[in-house]
């Protein structure tokens, strides 16, 4: 009998499946599990090493700013940044840019959380479709966040940061404030940082100056600055102010009345920088190394500093026109040849013309030959030194202002007799290489420092024909023998010591014993002595040589050596009687603060140009406060200027004997007409004139009265005419 088959048990068909399925769901639970925790660490570690979220004060105080340096009128003079952008606060956002900036670029951005959730999804539509982030769809709190946070580069990483720092920083900061950095920080063209500076150079005024018209073209700016630039693509930049307007009126920022206008209106552009930038750049030099030594080159170029000057626009004007047509003049009258005794002592070679603590050097002139020239391209090539060097093409009128009309016509002649400095860097040479670029040396160089006697506020500074050319400031960094000017200094301290006004000396000839068994007699300008008595003040007013040594053996050379260092000569001052001829070396500068001490009635101070300092914060740095103190009596500096009031009418200083009443001075001559000098006021303004070559070469029958006076008196006609 066959055995019988056992039938196999059926599984349940649902059992299974649910079975199955509840594994499934177990692996998909924890796959979302992990990949949930794996999202939250991932999101926690992005989270920790994202940067903070900075208050807009914070932020203030680490974006480079510009710092401007003012005259003493306001005018800005002059710029000094790494980034050119001027803040603006969150409580003086003007509407009408802000209504502007959220037409053109996030019309919601008061509404939203800091992200445009449909903008985003539109950027990953395109982004995916491209395989790579092409598209941003940012919010101005993306922007900012991107553009202070981040930094500008394209990748799925900074996105997701971006993302998440938006919501940060909408969490924490106030709209205003996050406006504030946006309109403080997007580049608007023309190397211009925010709706400050690009109203500033755009339109000429400030932001909360705009007009309609003005706020919607700078706003149509952000989305291209420099391909709808209103200088290169005019019509690009006008068709982005339309779509700008047109915004403003469907969102209620503008009347159509007014868009219609605006878009209408023609553009009129600034678009230049500030019109007095570049003016009186020795006077501004001075400045910016001050600045620098006080607070450092960093907080100069980066904090936003608002420096108050001394400088009087006028004044200065009138100071750099007198010393280029001061200057012309003697050039045309052609110079003095150097002695065999001043070539031997020269260097003949070719410097750098900086020293080791970063000052430009004085100018060290050398004889040149010209061997090359070029007028189609207006070069001229001369050997200096046993090198070959370019002429700069300023060079080229200044040998004109000296008398060669036709300066290629030195070429054809084979000509010599050319003298020349090298010029601050060097050009490149298309043909040879690289060359250094020299500068012409035609004649001498004259500086001029003025300043108001009373407050002793340095009102200009001229160093030079050419700060370009010629960066040495001579009215500060030329310290030179004083020649006849150190007299007044003289007659004022004998009268201080005991001398009577009253007092007459004979001008005769007289030797002193010196070192070594040696005499000395000195001489006057003249060479001979007349024999007369001269009153003090006569003696003073027509500069005699021999009285000013007899009452310096009088009354000791120690008396006038200390005030001369009390009123602030800094260069050497000598210990022997040619002190009394004015052997010890002053700056342009410093003499005109020590003559001041007359124009005060004995009163010193210490001149300056930095009136006050202010951070971007409207915080006050530093503030300049006068100190002035008694150096001389009353009567004594009173009675010395009135000897140099005579100075002007009947001696030295007669070649400003035309000028107006106030007008008195003394000049000043040194050993070999090495050095002219003239030192004066016109009753307001104390001015110096030096004229000299930069390596001291004679100039032949030059006297202060004769050279440096004509400079004074084109100083004062020249500003009584502004």
């Amino acid at each position: 009998m066959a055995a019988r088959k056992v039938p196999r048990r059926r599984r349940s068909k649902g059992g299974g499946s649910w079975r199955t399925l509840a594994i499934v769901l177990g692996v998909v639970a924890a796959g979302a599990t992990l990949g949930l925790v794996a999202v939250t660490v991932v999101f926690a570690m992005v989270e920790s090493r994202l940067p903070d979220v900075p208050t807009f004060e914070e932020y203030a105080r680490g974006v480079p700013k510009v710092s401007r340096v003012l005259a003493a009128d306001g005018t800005v003079v002059a710029e000094f940044f790494t980034e050119r952008r001027t803040l603006m606060p969150p409580d003086r956002i003007p509407p009408l840019v802000e209504h502007a900036i959220l037409a053109a670029e996030d019309a919601d951005f008061r509404t939203h959380e800091g992200l445009s959730y449909g903008g985003i999804a539109r950027a990953m539509l395109v982004n995916l479709w491209k395989g790579r982030v092409a598209q941003g769809g940012s919010t101005l709190t993306q922007q900012v966040v991107k553009q202070v946070l981040l930094g500008p580069e394209r990748t799925w990483q900074r996105k997701f940061k971006e993302l998440l720092l938006a919501r940060r920083l909408e969490a924490a900061r106030s709209k205003d404030e996050i406006l504030a950095m946006y309109l403080s920080e997007v580049y608007l063209g023309a190397g211009r940082y925010g709706f400050e500076e690009a109203a500033r150079f755009w339109f000429g005024k400030r932001a909360v100056d705009l007009d309609l018209g003005e706020a919607a073209l700078l706003a149509g700016l952000v989305s291209s600055p420099e391909a709808n630039s209103p200088l290169k693509n005019p019509e690009g930049a006008i068709g982005r102010r339309r779509y700008v307007l047109r915004r403003m009126v469907e969102l209620g920022y503008a009347k159509p009345d007014d868009a219609d206008k605006a878009a209408a209106a023609p553009a009129r552009l600034w678009a230049r920088e500030d019109g007095r930038l570049g003016a009186a750049p020795y006077f501004v030099d001075a400045v910016r190394r001050e600045v620098t030594r006080l607070f450092g080159v960093g907080r100069l170029l980066h904090d936003g500093l608002t420096v108050g000057t001394t400088l009087d626009l006028p004044s200065s004007d009138a100071a750099e026109a007198a010393v280029a047509l001061g200057l012309s003049r003697l050039w045309a009258n052609g110079r003095t040849r150097e002695s065999d005794e001043a070539a031997a002592a020269r260097d003949d070679s070719l410097t750098d013309g900086i020293d080791d603590d970063g000052l430009p050097e004085a100018p060290h002139a050398v004889e040149a030959r010209v061997v090359k020239c070029d007028r189609s391209q207006g070069r001229i090539e001369v050997e200096a030194a046993g090198e070959r060097a370019l002429l700069d093409p300023m060079s080229l009128a200044r040998l004109v202002l000296a008398g060669h009309p036709d300066p290629y016509g030195a070429c054809a002649k084979g000509a010599g007799d050319l003298r020349v400095s090298k010029a601050p860097g060097t050009a490149p040479d298309g043909t040879d290489g690289p060359m250094a670029r020299v500068n012409a040396e035609p004649g001498p160089q004259a500086a001029m420092a003025v300043l108001d006697p009373q407050t002793r506020a340095v009102l200009a500074l001229v160093g030079g024909e050419s700060f370009e050319a010629r960066p040495f400031n001579r009215a500060i960094q030329s310290r030179r023998p004083m020649g006849s000017t150190v007299k007044p200094f003289l007659y004022a301290a004998a009268l201080n010591g005991g001398l009577s006004a009253d007092t007459t000396v004979t001008n005769t000839a007289v030797s002193f014993r010196g070192g070594h068994g040696r005499s000395w007699t000195p001489r006057n300008y003249e060479g001979g002595y007349d024999g007369r008595e001269y009153g003090l003040v006569e003696a003073l007013a027509k500069s005699i040589n021999v009285v000013a040594v007899k009452i310096l053996s009088q009354v000791g050379v120690k008396v006038v050596a200390d005030l001369l260092a009390a009123v602030g000569v800094d260069g050497g001052i000598p210990s022997d009687l040619s002190l009394a001829l004015g052997s010890a070396s002053v700056s342009p500068l410093a003499l005109a603060n020590a003559m001041s001490v007359f124009a005060t009635s004995g009163l010193h101070d210490t001149p300056y140009l930095v009136s006050d300092v202010v951070d971007a914060d409207g915080k006050s740095l530093l503030a300049h406060h006068s100190r002035p103190y008694r150096i001389l009596p009353q009567g004594i500096a009173r009675w010395v200027r009135g000897a140099l009031r005579e100075a002007i009418v009947n001696g030295t200083g007669k070649a400003a004997a035309g000028l107006s009443e106030p007008v008195w001075g003394k000049t000043g001559t040194s050993n070999r007409s090495r050095e002219a000098w003239f030192a004066g006021s016109d009753g307001q303004r104390m001015v110096t004139v030096l004229v000299g070559y930069d390596d001291r070469l004679p100039m032949h029958g030059a006297t202060g009265g004769n050279t440096a006076v004509p400079f004074f008196v084109d100083f004062v006609r020249m500003s009584r005419t502004e």
